[in-house]
């Protein structure tokens, strides 16, 4: 389980709360106590939770500044002005996305100093470069000048320093106010369409270049030369930055550094020393990478950059290309049991894509678009065992979305309600309400959990603040011991999640009363476009009728459909503060006779002022509430299902609509088995009123009533028929009894409205259930 600090902050809570009863989650301070996947959760202007939505063609430039990263000589550096050597108190003008605002180099510095460098933060795909020059009086364009990309990998180990190629040069004097730099590859790329049917400009195909700087060198001075703006279009939001905050990567053996494909610089090498020798097979090579992307995104793009033997210090011993072959599978997350795939968990894959031969084919940079896919886990896997041998090396793996992710998963904190009170006590957690905007094809769930109890986990550090054993650090000397964190996890009275909730109001689904609540909520969409957006969301509570309850029911066993005779015992464990109850809401599998319920209180025999049962719900009410004695209910009912639970709530009168439920006092002590229940038994005490059917109107005999009990059949309907001896089928007959207990009723008519003739009629009961003895015949006589 995941654990997950406890956030208990009162002032906070106040501040949530639009009255005593209600705690809310409507701004980004309230729902920033969430824990929710890194990066795709934004605040709207009215404070509501949205979902991130991802762009193509976007200005990478605008966002440089979200993404840090530690440099060689500036430790943690974020992206944005790397340099300005002339002039460098107006170098950020050139990226404030304001085309009114400049750059302009010092016309006294030397034109080695013209130079302007702009860092992205992390490596982006981009399919051009706009760079826009103000023209008027006191700043012309830049006329003369060089424009040079870097993809950010180091060619030394202790400075800053870079490989930059040049992607445009002036080979006039420019007086252009906008230049368009398209970008692409010689060569060496490669993008490759998977559907055959899916719309592309084949002509923008190959556009596009793998870079991190950008420096523009001025060739030549002119007067009062200036640049407004640098923008960077890239191929859109790359996706992967994040992976190992929201999700993570496994891998074989064969693969060094996975997880540094989702870093912002990074260096993958995939292959097998030796070059395969007698290993057979991927999975023996350890040829293969699991990925989580930590939500389910719609995914249509995919971008892989090999280095090239040349390239920094990390070319050497590349001679491979893009590798020798590889699969790449897709989930959306649907669990399996029948896969054969490493890693954590069993999933139900799809094929993505199957590229036989990169190298074969003179690949460096793989690009691969298709139609969107929604996945939350990607499996690679390399197809030629010999022919990666640590030659080839991984830089980068982008993906890219066409919009809002299809199903994003985040969980509150623990929430205590005994500490929004300031009493520290369990409350009754009525219901939750929400109010959510959802378009066409989006989704909201929620499930919820609850406890009184959370149990504190321990993780210790040493010096390095790295993770060590509880023992290691005990036996370490105090100047080598580190931190120690502690969170909290739920503890042993939690219950699982619950059932989701389907409408603003529901009552709350798990137990209740509890101290601490926990919220599941789930946005989904069946379209990249649209995305639901809650505005608010609120906890429901009042202070409990009694700090706890816990009964228990006897005898704990009882034959199939007899009348057996119960008694419910309740201990309420209370306190000064507390209301009591005076209600008893049983749900009983069968109707009770409102004569067999016998109630005593504290051992004294008491009579209900009201008794009555609508359908399964059984509500007893006592005289005067009931305070700190214990109760006891003895009534008779008969049960059809094994393994039948009697739950029941507490209420008070004045309190309506209220209900506090009762725990087991022991596990499964709210339980009554039907042992003598045979396993294969579905049709039980199965009788007809007669066995001779006579239907001459003379009041005898003219009908014949069928009665039967279903066992464990849930789900489905009954079908009672009348063959004939010849196993025709005369006649279908309808329930005038539902439930488990059916009944019918056949007055010698054949499906056509007449009277049959004289004869053996057969009757058939088929539940129709998958499995057990779900059959049973009856023969019926039929004479005038």
């Amino acid at each position: 389980m995941k654990n997950t600090t406890l956030v208990l902050c009162s002032a906070l809570l106040l501040a949530q709360v639009s009255r005593a009863e209600r705690l809310t989650f409507n701004d980004q301070a309230s729902w920033d106590s969430w824990d929710t996947p890194f990066g795709l959760i934004v605040s709207g202007d009215n404070g509501q939770l949205q979902l991130k939505k991802f762009a193509k063609d976007v200005n990478v430039i605008a966002d440089a500044a979200d993404f840090s990263y530690m440099s060689v000589t500036r430790d943690v550096v974020s992206g944005g002005v790397w340099e300005a050597l002339s002039n460098p108190t107006t170098g950020g003008l050139v990226i404030d996305g304001d085309p009114n605002t400049y750059w302009q180099p010092n016309s006294e510095d030397a034109v080695e100093d013209w130079a302007i460098e702009i860092d992205l933060g992390r490596a982006v795909l981009a399919k051009e470069i706009r760079l826009r020059f103000p023209d008027q009086e006191g700043a012309k364009p830049l006329r003369q000048f060089t424009v040079y990309t870097a993809t950010g990998l180091l060619i030394a180990t202790k400075e800053d320093l870079f490989r930059y190629d040049p992607v445009f040069r002036t080979t006039k004097p420019n007086t252009e106010t906008l230049i368009t730099i398209p970008l692409s590859y010689a060569n060496k790329d490669s993008a490759l369409v998977l559907d055959a049917d899916l719309e592309i400009d084949h002509n923008d195909l190959n556009q596009y270049k793998l870079f991190q700087r950008i420096r523009i060198l001025v060739e030549e001075k002119n007067a009062d030369a200036a640049l407004a703006e640098i923008e960077v279009v890239g191929i859109g939001d790359n996706i992967s930055l994040g992976t190992l905050q929201r999700g993570g990567v496994t891998a074989g053996f064969g693969v060094a550094g996975p997880e540094f494909l989702f870093e912002y610089t990074s260096i993958l090498v995939t292959g097998l020393g030796g070059g395969g020798g007698s290993i057979s097979g991927w999975e023996e090579a350890g040829l293969w990478v699991g990925v989580d992307l930590g939500a389910v995104f719609y995914i249509d793009d995919m971008f892989v950059y090999s280095f090239s033997p040349d390239e920094g210090q990390l070319g050497f011993g590349v001679n491979g290309l893009a590798g020798s072959g590889h699969e790449i599978l897709f989930s959306g997350g649907q669990e399996s049991l029948q896969t054969t795939l490493p890693g954590p968990q069993s999933l139900d894959y799809d094929a993505l894509l199957f590229h036989d031969a990169p190298n074969g084919d003179g690949l460096a940079y793989l690009r691969y678009r298709f139609a969107p896919r929604k996945i939350r886990y990607l499996f690679w896997r390399g197809l030629h065992v010999g022919g990666w041998g640590w030659s080839t090396k991984w830089g980068e793996l982008m993906l890219f979305s066409p919009g809002y992710p299809a199903e994003v998963s985040m969980q509150s904190s623990f929430i205590d309600l005994g500490a929004e009170a300031g009493d520290g006590r369990p409350k009754v957690i009525k219901a939750l309400h929400w109010d959510a905007d959802l378009p066409v094809g989006t989704r909201i769930e929620l499930r919820s959990r609850s406890g009184n109890s959370l149990a504190p986990v321990y993780t210790f550090y040493d010096r390095k603040n790295e993770a060590v054993t509880e023992e290691k650090w005990n036996s370490s000397p105090k100047v080598l011991r580190g931190p120690i964190d502690t969170s909290l996890v739920v503890g042993e009275d939690w219950g699982g999640w619950s059932n989701d909730y389907n409408i603003s109001g529901e009552p709350f689904k798990s137990d209740s009363p509890r101290r601490f609540v926990q919220l599941e909520m789930i946005l989904s969409t069946d379209d990249p476009q649209s995305a639901a957006a809650v505005n608010e969301l609120s906890i429901e509570f009042e202070e409990a009728l009694v700090q706890g309850a816990r009964g228990s029911i006897v005898p704990r066993t009882a034959r199939p459909n007899e009348d057996t005779r119960f008694t419910y015992t309740l201990w309420p464990q209370m306190e000064a503060e507390d209301s009591g109850f005076d209600m008893l809401r049983f749900t009983v599998p069968a109707q009770v006779e409102a004569g067999s319920i016998e109630l005593s209180i504290a051992g004294q025999p008491i009579s209900p002022s009201e008794i009555s049962q609508v359908g399964d719900s059984l509500l007893v009410r006592l005289p005067s509430a009931v305070l700190e004695d214990s109760v006891q209910v003895s009534f008779t009912t008969h049960l059809l299902e094994n393994a039948t639970v009697f739950p029941l709530d507490l209420g008070q009168s004045e309190r309506p609509g209220l209900w506090q439920s009762v725990e087991p006092a022991e596990r499964r002590s709210n339980l009554v088995m039907l042992p003598d229940l045979p396993g294969g038994r579905l049709i039980g005490d199965l009788s007809c009123s007669s066995s001779v059917l006579t239907p001459n109107g003379d009041g005898v005999h003219d009908e014949i009533q069928i009665d039967f009990v279903m066992f464990k059949v849930t789900g489905t309907e009954p079908q009672v028929d009348i063959y004939d001896l010849a196993g025709r089928r005369v006649a279908g007959l309808e329930p005038t009894a539902t439930g488990q207990q059916r009944q019918y009723t056949w007055i010698g008519l054949d499906s056509t409205g007449n009277t049959v003739t004289p004869g053996i009629y057969f009757l058939r009961v088929a539940l129709g259930a998958d499995a057990g003895d779900d059959k049973a015949l009856r023969t019926i006589a039929v004479a005038y």
